[in-house]
């Protein structure tokens, strides 16, 4: 009588690498931190709900207690930095949550109105809670932004952070809402890093209200339908705005339990959206290269130190040390005026002793930089391998002309197992000119505490 259907053409491969943080499977049952699970797809006219549990609040554990008491199991958003503070869950109880077959997503270090911070503060926040999370032994993939705040910087850094979605507040059709709102969210979603929801359970919200969020769904045609729970207490002592009295969840758990008979489950966010479980990203990423500003060149002959200007085949070109700096004084600069083959790069120096990035095999590795061309440019990468010579690797997307300095990033392949070092840097192979500054490069497997 379980009425999700696995479609096996949407089962997502497991993508190397993302088993390699050690910590994973150090608590929780096997099934809670198996690396891949398959995203789930509804038939006709069904619908899926997922229970919210958002903030880490104390008062949640009576909730995963109701829930477990009616064999189902919820999504719990919570902060890392918060874990054990008066009020809140304790990291055992998480870990516990999760051992019982709950699901534990990420919610930001310190719960910020995230638009308001720097897209470097919003990567802190969101990569480094994940990051302590993951560190935890949980498994971690869903994300739920803090009061549902959000702009396309931060949908975008959380999926720069590893996270499989990210759930809103709001956007689905209440009785108070607008009729052009959809009554449930379709499986898939939209967009998986904006899935809506009917905003947050409030003291003032009915059992009747949480019905008709189900039963809309239903005579709508079926999807998905996530609810927000947040303090679970009745009456809250403090009152509080966002809070249900467990008499009230329990009892709509009650009514919600027979209705798979119809095609109606319950399910974690993680279980409907599924997927890879994929390596942890912190921020800042550790710096992996020498003179990664371009700004010191001891020698004075206009190349930076660490660096090698280079380049194949048959064109003609110049390279220049430019004032037109992104950051600092200096910057790189090649021309092409003729070309019938090959390219000319910028690329770090290509030694065997002091500016060699190393390499672990199996591992990605993130490079960044700023630059701006008249003509489209790309990342090249390039590894020793064990006989002491170099080899060309992988290259990354060609990368749009900018009349202004642009933020450029582009994560590797695997490291193969002959490799020993890495060369990376930005290449350009037509007619026109490259300037670029400030690079960057991180391992990305490489976790270590915020």
């Amino acid at each position: 009588m379980h009425t999700l259907r696995v479609d096996a053409s949407r089962r997502r491969p497991c993508v190397p690498g993302a088993d390699a943080h050690p910590r994973l499977r150090a608590h929780g049952s096997s099934s809670a931190m198996e690396t891949t699970r398959p995203a789930l797809a509804l038939l006709p006219g069904h619908v899926v709900v997922s229970l919210n549990f958002d903030d880490g609040l104390a008062t949640q554990a009576t909730g995963a207690s109701i829930l477990e008491a009616h064999g189902m199991r919820g999504t719990f958003y919570v902060h890392s930095t918060r874990m054990g503070l008066s009020g809140r869950l304790t990291l055992a109880q998480v870990r516990a949550f999760q051992a019982a077959g709950h699901e534990i997503g990420g919610h930001t270090l310190t719960h910020p109105r995230l638009t308001q911070l720097s897209a470097d503060e919003q990567r802190r926040e969101i990569c480094n809670d994940r990051v302590a999370l993951l560190n935890a032994g949980l498994r971690v993939t869903s994300f739920a932004y803090p009061f549902g705040d959000k702009d396309s910087t931060t949908r975008q850094i959380v999926k720069d952070c590893n996270y499989n979605s990210a759930r809103e507040s709001g956007g689905l059709r209440t009785a108070t809402g607008g009729s052009g709102n959809p009554y449930a969210e379709p499986v898939p979603p939209a967009d998986a890093y904006a899935i809506r929801t009917h905003g947050s359970v409030q003291a003032t919200t009915t059992l009747t209200d949480l019905k008709n969020y189900v039963l809309r769904a239903e005579e709508a045609g079926g999807g998905w339908v996530p609810i927000v729970f947040h303090h679970l207490c009745g009456p809250c002592n403090p009152p509080q705005t966002y809070s249900t009295a467990p008499a009230t969840l329990s009892a709509f758990l009650d009514w919600l339990q027979p209705r798979a008979s119809r095609g109606t489950t319950v399910a974690t966010m993680d279980a409907v959206i599924g997927g890879v479980l994929k390596p942890p990203v912190s921020w800042p990423p550790s710096q992996l290269l020498k003179n990664p500003s371009l700004e010191a060149d001891a020698n004075g002959d206009g190349t930076p130190d660490c660096w090698q200007r280079g380049g194949f085949g048959t064109n003609t070109f110049t390279w220049t040390r430019t004032s037109d700096a992104h950051g600092g004084s200096w910057a790189q600069q090649v021309r092409i005026t003729q070309i019938s083959s090959g390219d000319r790069k910028l690329i770090t120096r290509q030694d065997d002793s002091s500016c060699t990035p190393p390499v672990t095999a199996g591992h990605h590795y993130r490079i960044t930089a700023w630059y701006k061309a008249t003509t489209p440019v790309r990342f090249k990468a390039y590894y020793r391998n064990s006989a002491g010579a170099w080899d060309y690797w992988a290259q990354g997307p060609l990368l749009p002309a900018r009349t202004s300095y642009t933020f450029a990033e582009w994560t590797t392949p695997a490291a193969p197992s002959e490799a020993r070092a890495l060369s990376v840097g930005l290449s350009i192979d037509q007619v026109g000119t490259l300037t670029m500054d400030d690079f960057a490069l991180s391992d990305v497997e490489a976790s270590p505490s915020p």
